[in-house]
């Protein structure tokens, strides 16, 4: 009994804390800045009083770190999703493009968020949102490691060329968010191009050594 007790506590807990942050989630989505947030919205917006904030956060910055570290594991499972599902070559980079750029949509307030800290000065929230992208780049790299091994093609700089393509992602979902409707088709296009290129130069420079 007491085991079962435990545990639904832990679960309660667990659902309070998500709670949390998806009420923060959802206040960034529309429109808001994370700094303008404060404890007690945030906490009448997941239901709890203010005082029970802090058995799952120490203060709103851990909370906004939270809602970073979420968003980079959710592109990382997302990403190795698309690969998972997707043979490859180009119809893996238009898969990857217009998977991300969906996901920037449907998370655009935290996705603002992590724009903005990566422009602002020196923070916690800045590393959190530096360290999510050069994951997210360390990732590709060794990907496309193991995918020119596997298709036997010489790759040059994979460092560089997940660099590139992670901050062109990235950049550019962010940017589409203010994209009239009609341009986005041709934003979508204009991405996935540049990407074959950064793709095809790595692998003629690989040759050209």
């Amino acid at each position: 009994m007491n085991l079962l007790l435990s545990v639904s506590r832990k679960q309660q807990k667990e659902e309070t804390r998500q709670r949390l942050m998806d009420a923060a989630a959802t206040a960034l989505a529309s429109g808001r800045s994370f700094d303008t947030l404060s404890l007690r919205e945030v906490a009448k917006l997941a239901g709890i009083a203010p005082t029970s904030f802090y058995r799952h956060f120490h203060d709103m910055e851990g909370l906004g770190l939270a809602l970073i570290e979420a968003q980079g594991d959710s592109l990382l499972d997302l990403v190795h999703r698309v690969r998972e599902q997707t043979s490859g070559g180009t119809s893996l980079i238009r898969a990857s493009v217009e998977t991300l750029f969906d996901h920037v949509g449907e998370h655009q307030g935290i996705s603002r968020m992590i724009q903005q800290e990566r422009l602002s000065p020196e923070s916690a929230f800045r590393d959190a949102a530096d360290k999510l992208l050069a994951t997210l780049s360390a990732d590709l790299t060794d990907f496309l490691v193991w995918d020119a091994k596997e298709r036997g093609v010489p790759f040059s700089h994979p460092e560089l060329a997940a660099d590139l393509t992670v901050g062109i992602l990235f950049t550019t979902g962010i940017a589409m968010l203010d994209t009239p409707a009609d341009q986005r088709e041709r934003q979508v296009e204009d991405t996935i191009t540049k990407l074959r290129m950064i793709m095809r130069g790595a692998e003629a420079m690989a040759h050209a050594k």
